[in-house]
């Protein structure tokens, strides 16, 4: 008799390998089948999941944004939530909306297995607290710069499109999440999230222009950086790097935005497990994925393995949370008023422009004006709602 095997592709960051590592060698002990995962970097990850890939594995991890794709290209299987926990799976059993997250046209399409929004991250060794409000955060900023340091920001495409999102949502606009919608964002809101992310960036370290996420906390927590960043206030959180392992621990706070809710708005990451349609194994990859549903398995497989739990039982054990500085309950306000972003099939291509444009606005190479143009413009071509060129248009 052969050996079960499936084979899963997941993304490159101990956050993410660690923790299904454990559940592999917990499911190869319990269940005698091998579970073999290779990895793809963040920017894949964040957007290709194609046919192509998705025809290579049984297991694949994904963000929610695909699920639109998923559904109309027939890439995973809709997963039935009474096979992965008696009577089902319950919004509550999981943070914030991380399971209402991977729903899409009526069926479930991931397993939440990695919670994560945008936070607030900070150097103890440099301030002694993070700041409390958004004025509070400006002045830091400018204390920061008169020290001769900077805030940290992630500027790398689409992570300061996300950003933008986040400070819509906080300030009562969020992006729509129906492809229906003519305008996905309110002008007047959108116009002053880009002042308020301009005067972030005014402040903020110039190499951000080339960071995501990861490449933000390993600058924060780099022992030997020439100009180190002490705060950083709105960035995807990953929270193994207040491990006690890691040269310089950060920790970690709730978003403080200008909104009448400061925590609110940030825009749910974190990351779901799905079965392919050419899954070869369907019954043991549906067994794997109930290894990872409670709380305590989270727990155990997850949070003591580098990783960060979306069981809510798992963001309620205090124990676990220790040995990351209490970084889950720091984050937990924005982790529970997080915004979500469209599952519609062309939403991703629309995130990716989008995040090209943002990073050059930054830079300066595209005014206000070009910037929200091009949002609205990427929004029509993602919805399929751009008018075609009149004849004799020049498009010169």
């Amino acid at each position: 008799m052969s050996e079960r095997v499936l084979r899963g592709l997941g993304w490159g960051h101990r956050r993410a390998t660690a923790p299904m590592d454990a559940a592999a060698r917990a499911f190869a002990t319990d269940h005698g089948v091998r579970v073999e995962w290779d990895v793809q970097p963040l920017s894949g990850f964040e957007s290709a999941l194609g046919p192509d890939l998705a025809a290579r594995y049984d297991l694949v991890v994904f963000d929610h944004p695909f699920c639109g794709a998923i559904a109309r290209d027939g890439l995973l299987r809709p997963l039935d939530p009474d096979a992965l926990a008696p009577g089902g799976l319950r919004d509550d059993g999981f943070i914030g909306r991380s399971l209402e997250s991977y729903r899409h046209d009526g069926w479930l399409w991931g397993l939440p297995m990695d919670g994560a929004t945008q936070t607030a991250i900070w150097r103890p060794d440099l301030i002694d607290a993070p700041p409390d409000g958004w004025d509070a955060v400006l002045a830091c900023g400018a204390r920061e710069r008169a020290a001769g340091r900077a805030l940290g920001f992630a500027a790398k495409a689409p992570h300061g499109f996300l950003a933008l999102l986040a400070l819509c949502a906080n300030l009562g606009a969020p992006l729509a999440e129906s492809p229906s919608v003519d305008i996905p964002i309110d002008e007047t809101v959108l116009r002053e999230a880009m002042d308020r992310l301009r005067a972030i960036w005014n402040l903020s370290d110039g190499r951000g222009i080339d960071w995501d996420a990861i490449d933000l906390h390993e600058a924060m927590s780099r022992a030997d950086d020439p100009a180190p960043i002490a705060y950083a206030p709105l960035a995807y959180h990953y929270l193994t790097y207040a491990e006690d392992d890691t040269p310089r621990r950060l920790r970690f706070a709730d978003f403080a935005g200008p909104g009448a809710d400061p925590a609110a708005g940030t825009v749910l990451g974190g990351a779901g497990l799905g079965i392919t349609q050419r899954c070869r194994d369907v019954e043991a990859a549906t067994a794997f994925l109930r290894t990872l549903v409670s709380g305590p398995s989270q727990v155990a497989l997850v949070c003591d393995h580098h990783g960060q739990p979306a069981a809510v039982g798992a963001w309620d054990d205090g124990p676990s949370d220790a040995p990351y500085g209490g970084a889950r309950e720091a984050t937990r306000r924005s982790m529970t008023r997080a915004s979500l972003r469209p599952r519609f099939p062309g939403y991703i291509p629309f995130q990716h422009a989008c995040g090209l444009a943002t990073a050059r606005w930054l830079a300066g190479d595209v005014t206000d004006a070009a910037l929200a143009s091009d949002i609205a413009h990427q929004w029509r071509r993602a919805t399929g709602t751009e008018e075609p060129p009149r004849p004799g248009t020049d498009l010169s």
